[in-house]
């Protein structure tokens, strides 16, 4: 990942601040957020998944693209900087990979089996805003089963976001990213990730990260029309990031219950990202910030893809894979039969 691939990815030419900002690092079709540097394993969080992206539906990867967080069975909150980029001028272009399957919660990225495929997503008015920020950046993945037993998340709504900013809340945040420094020694980053270097590659099992929701007054540096088009973007601090995170999920206990707040960073500034950008870990800079979506903004996205869910239930529908020696294929009708030659996988 060259300095010019990231500089497009998150908007510099356009930015107003003299700042470095990092956006979710995109590397072939596995986009990235932040994980954090050197974080720990961690399985407490009975929701966090991964995401895998595929060329064809025979194909196995064993190491997560990016991550989500399970809503309900068959629904997953993630990143739309995962599925879309920006060109140019700023229009929104599809990158998703052919097919994308979602593994169970805190599952190994190397073991297969169970994983659902993504059928459906919903997204709204993700873009690029004037200044280079990447805003509404959130997409919700609809499943063509559930992929375990689970009951609908709670939601942070912005009554909760409101006092939870106030008292600038620890969140955690739980994905399958890069966990150590990519750069070797005397290296100067950005350095390239390698995925063929077991001590630089994806986690295998989810990490957890943590940071702090923030009022926008701990940024006395954000000014004019970066501070308005943040106007309804969720800020945070305290920040250590790695590439491979994107879409994992910002929860935080609220009056004894763990909600969803939002996912992972949707854009950071002035932060380490494990060598991927920006200054030496053990230099903290004084204008550290990241963002995210809320949940409460895009509520009319869980309720299309609950719609369609229902909608498939309703018409009695059910859906089967069937396998012909290393080709798989999806099979959704109210009675699904196997075509001939296949079996039921």
């Amino acid at each position: 990942m060259t300095k010019k691939d990231l500089l497009l990815r998150s908007g510099m030419r356009k930015v107003v601040l003299p700042l470095l900002i990092i956006s979710a690092l995109i590397f072939a079709y596995a986009p990235a957020a932040q994980a954090g540097l050197n974080a720990k394993i961690n399985l407490d969080n009975p929701r966090a998944v991964p995401i895998f992206g595929q060329q064809s539906p025979s194909e196995v990867n064993l190491m997560a693209g990016w991550s989500g967080f399970l809503y309900s069975p068959r629904i997953v909150l993630s990143a739309a900087h995962s599925h879309y980029r920006f060109d140019n001028n700023g229009d929104r272009i599809l990158i998703e990979p052919k097919y994308i399957t979602v593994g169970k919660p805190n599952s190994s990225a190397k073991n297969a089996e169970g994983r659902a495929k993504v059928i459906r997503t919903f997204v709204g008015d993700y873009k690029k805003s004037s200044t280079g920020w990447t805003l509404n950046d959130f997409i919700v993945l609809v499943l063509d089963r559930d992929l375990v037993s689970i009951s609908a998340a709670k939601l942070m709504t912005a009554e909760i976001e409101a006092e939870l900013v106030k008292a600038r809340a620890e969140v955690d945040w739980h994905g399958y990213g890069e966990y150590r420094d990519r750069c070797d020694p005397g290296q100067k980053n950005p350095c390239a990730e390698d995925r063929n270097n077991p001590n630089k590659s994806p986690s295998e099992l989810p990490r957890v990260n943590k940071s702090n929701l923030a009022p926008k007054s701990d940024f006395p540096w954000l000014q004019g029309q970066q501070l308005n088009e943040l106007a309804n973007e969720t800020l945070l601090t305290n920040l250590s990031g790695c590439p491979g995170d994107s879409g994992g999920g910002l929860t935080t206990t609220y009056k004894g219950e763990v909600i969803y707040v939002g996912q992972g960073i949707s854009t950071g500034m002035n932060f380490y990202a494990c060598g991927a950008t920006n200054a030496p870990a053990n230099e903290k800079h004084p204008r550290e910030m990241g963002f995210i979506s809320p949940v409460f903004k895009h509520l009319d996205l869980i309720k299309q893809a609950e719609s369609f869910i229902a909608k498939q239930v309703v018409a009695g529908k059910s859906t089967i894979q069937c396998i012909k020696g290393k080709v798989v294929k999806k099979v959704t009708a109210v009675k699904p039969v196997c075509p001939k030659g296949f079996t039921k996988k």
